[in-house]
């Protein structure tokens, strides 16, 4: 069930409802039902895997935390992990491991005929294995204690806002928040549901749109100008940011609405004036998740520069591994990785003191990321390498030739200004509702919240090529 689709327009307020209809000590069974419910209209035997996650790290964590000797705690924790980055290996890297076992034997001549296997990846699958993964290394850390009912454990695993793209939350922060019943509270609702708003409005509107022109010249780069995949990268950037951080809006407004609060996974992410800034900006719950269980074990920045960008790198080339099994990805990961260590690797300037005007890092930022979002987006690894070199070389066509109307590029201008306005006044610490209701009487918040939802149903589904698209997460 797509959030951008009707299906989630009737399930959300219904689930809503219900929850605070039925008495406080069976709300969290509610969720719990609807969150399976949720995951299972994908394809139902995908919930037999979240379940044997659940399964096995709720069994590992008591186990963990049974044992006091530090052998068998391991051990187990160990054994916990190997499940589950195994279950995920195998949906997710199959076909690599087969090409790699392929390509070794044609290497030395040693006849081999490797099946083609075709592999469905589960939605979400990646998400909620780090979920309970890192719960059971909490457990195991000592930082949380383990949870004794398994079904609510199981919600803290599916719950369904966050379910299929983060953010990746903590026991620590959801568990107990799932557990309790929540009262409902008009003006939380209300936040809950301005923060669904520009969720919608980023993917609906913005993203989707920008897809359109994107999808074009990336499928058919080698007839496109090095102007238009230039300015196909900077559409993507804007696409990339509006359906990942859509998603995380509408998954944090209605889990708002709900009572429950998630962790921020997106802020003012090209606002950043650094590549290590950006990082600290996007995709936050991911980020903190390799800070936290990979690369503080690795020893972090302790030692020597160069372990210091030995494990910045091995860091980022698993969350390029992470995000797909393609050299495209693994480049990304390794290229972000190699522009923070250098970064890391330059002298700060004195106290009180800038090399550069703040507005120059923030452009200078923003096309090394654009780089690295052309062999994100990019079909293939070889094909960016190809796409960079025909940027500067290939400057003839207009930009608008690939069927993207005047009028569609119109909308995507004006809305993505509208978004830049809407960031900006975030990263001042302002947040619209704030603004509004100090300066804003109630009719005309009621009206500008109508005309917001106007917007985005007639933009959002406007226009010759548009079609609604998955989010780009789901694939991960």
């Amino acid at each position: 069930m797509l959030f951008n689709s009707f299906e989630y327009l009737i399930f959300f307020p219904v689930v809503t409802l219900v929850y605070f209809l039925i008495p406080g000590k069976v709300r969290w069974v509610w969720l719990l039902v609807m969150s399976y419910f949720f995951y299972m209209n994908w394809n139902a035997e995908y919930a037999l895997l979240m379940a044997a996650c659940t399964v096995v790290t709720y069994g590992c964590a008591l186990l963990i935390d049974r044992f006091t000797d530090k052998k068998p705690r391991k051990r187990v924790l160990i054994g916990g992990i190997v499940f589950n980055i195994g279950l995920l290996a195998y949906f997710k890297y199959t076909g690599m491991f087969l090409d790699i076992a392929q390509r070794l034997c044609s290497l030395f001549s040693i006849p081999l005929s490797v099946p083609r296997v075709s592999i469905l990846l589960p939605v979400g699958i990646s998400f909620y294995i780090f979920q309970a993964l890192s719960y059971m290394i909490d457990v195991y850390k000592k930082r949380v204690k383990p949870e004794r009912n398994l079904f609510k454990y199981a919600l803290f695993v599916s719950f369904f806002p966050q379910l299929v793209a983060g953010p990746i939350e903590r026991s620590s922060r959801l568990l107990k928040q799932v557990a309790v019943p929540h009262e409902f509270d008009w003006k939380r609702a209300r936040d809950g549901l301005l923060i669904m708003l520009l969720g919608f409005f980023e993917k609906v509107v913005i993203a989707d749109r920008a897809a359109i022109y994107v999808n074009a010249v990336y499928g058919n780069w080698v007839s496109s100008s090095g102007w238009q995949i230039a300015l196909a990268t900077v559409v993507f950037a804007i696409q990339d940011l509006c359906d990942f951080a859509g998603y995380s809006h509408i998954a944090i407004g209605s889990a708002k609405v709900l009572g429950i609060n998630l962790m921020t996974n997106f802020r003012q992410p090209y606002f950043a004036h650094s590549v290590q800034n950006f990082w600290a900006r996007w995709h936050i719950s991911l980020s903190t998740w390799f800070r936290d269980y990979i690369y503080f074990p690795m020893g972090a920045g302790r030692g020597s520069a160069f372990k210091k960008s030995f494990n910045i790198i091995t860091v980022f080339t698993i969350s390029g591994l992470w995000h797909g099994a393609a050299l495209k990805y693994v480049a990304w990961g390794a290229l972000n990785g190699v522009l923070q260590a250098i970064e890391g690797l330059i002298p700060p300037p004195k106290p009180g003191k800038r090399r550069v005007p703040m507005i120059v890092s923030i452009l200078w930022t923003n096309c090394l990321i654009l780089v690295t979002m052309l062999i994100f987006r990019a079909s293939s690894f070889m094909t960016a390498i190809r796409m960079l070199i025909r940027i500067p070389t290939h400057w003839a066509a207009p930009a608008l030739a690939t069927g993207f109307s005047t009028p569609q590029a119109v909308v995507l201008l004006i809305t993505s200004l509208a978004l830049f306005a809407i960031e900006l006044i975030h990263e001042k610490q302002y947040t619209l509702t704030e603004l509004t209701d100090a300066h804003c009487p109630a009719l005309v918040r009621g009206a500008l919240y109508l005309a917001v939802v106007m917007v985005i149903a007639i933009f959002g589904v406007w226009g010759p090529g548009y079609s609604a698209q998955a989010f780009i997460y789901f694939q991960f």
